[in-house]
């Protein structure tokens, strides 16, 4: 089934924040509670009616929330809705709460949970791009969970697909790292996501056929008649198979590149893939070992406007060996 998560350290990574960000948040002293409320009004997490008689449960919820990113890391999920929760029952006016424990409810499978969760937060803010991510992702893996195929069927997962689409607004708005990051998983997550729409819509425009063919044949034969079964069966069997260029591919991941970059070696990196590569390497191509300039990194706009193309055409470009929508995995 798509329900299970494919790679545990890059999407706890990306959805959940570390410990050690909220590192002036856990100093509990009187004086710091002012710091901590101005602090949180900036970000957005506390209401405009707040004062400073809330100082002591935000305090108290912030570490809460930080010994539940602290389980997510180490993959004690249990552990981690536990702390979320108590800092939700101290303060449920921060949307990370929520999307924080959706993320843990989602690494157990418990779908609706995290939905529930994914919505509260988006209730509270919805400039949340995990909580968008984490409420398209899993309506669409509720829709791999539906025994039947249908029409609403489709409508359903085009709602998942519209909210990883506001996830992928947000994160473009927002230049740090971690966002980036997660602007990876959307992406992923939304040409799967179109990939299987396409797979459903092939499964019922089959089933139409079928049912069309019978009722031809029904009629046919009541007046005698002889039909063009192979135009049917031609139908009824057509494939479309997208052949891609090597040159759409990032070197590094074997991936579709999402922002081509062109380094002074004469090749083309993914830009998040490559800059992966110089913080474990140094600024080396990783294939010719020609020293790279950091600052003569150009991004490769032909490239890109050619990838970008074909993606408006066919929206699950680099997941087209998927042929059962139901086997396609999520972040």
């Amino acid at each position: 089934m798509g329900s299970t998560t494919s790679n545990h350290s890059q999407i706890t990574a990306v959805l959940t924040e570390y410990p050690m960000q909220n590192k002036n948040c856990l100093i509990a002293s009187h004086s710091a509670q002012r710091k901590i409320l101005k602090a949180a009004s900036k970000g957005n997490e506390l209401p405009q009616r707040s004062n400073r008689r809330f100082a002591p449960n935000i305090v108290k919820s912030l570490e809460f929330k930080s010994e539940g990113n602290h389980y997510i890391q180490i993959k004690q999920y249990r552990k981690a809705i536990e702390s979320y929760t108590q800092a939700i029952n101290l303060y449920n006016h921060n949307s990370i709460y929520f999307s924080n424990r959706s993320v843990a409810n989602k690494l157990l499978n418990r779908f609706q949970e995290a939905k529930q969760d994914a919505q509260q937060a988006l209730k509270i803010d919805q400039q949340n791009s995990r909580a968008h991510f984490l409420y398209g992702t899993v309506i669409l893996i509720e829709v791999q969970m539906f025994p039947d195929i249908s029409e609403a069927l489709i409508i359903q997962a085009q709602l998942g697909i519209k909210e990883l689409e506001c996830a992928s607004e947000q994160v473009k708005l927002n230049k740090n790292e971690q966002k980036n990051k997660l602007k990876v998983l959307i992406n992923q997550n939304l040409s799967k996501g179109k990939r299987m729409i396409y797979l459903i819509r092939q499964e019922v425009d089959k089933r139409n056929i079928l049912s069309l063919k019978q009722t031809l044949k029904d009629i046919a034969h009541r007046q005698h008649h002889q039909l063009d079964w192979h135009l049917i069966e031609k139908n009824i069997h057509k494939k479309m198979e997208i052949i891609l260029p090597e040159y759409f591919q990032c070197p590094i991941t074997n991936e579709i590149m999402d922002e081509p970059t062109l380094l002074n070696s004469g090749l083309t990196y993914d830009k998040f893939s490559i800059h992966q590569q110089f913080k474990q390497n140094g600024y080396v191509d990783p294939i010719t070992r020609e020293n790279i300039d950091p600052l003569g990194l150009i991004q490769n706009i032909q490239l890109q406007q050619g990838i970008q193309e074909i993606q408006t055409q066919y929206g699950w470009v680099g997941v087209e060996n998927e042929k059962d929508y139901k086997a396609i995995k999520f972040e």
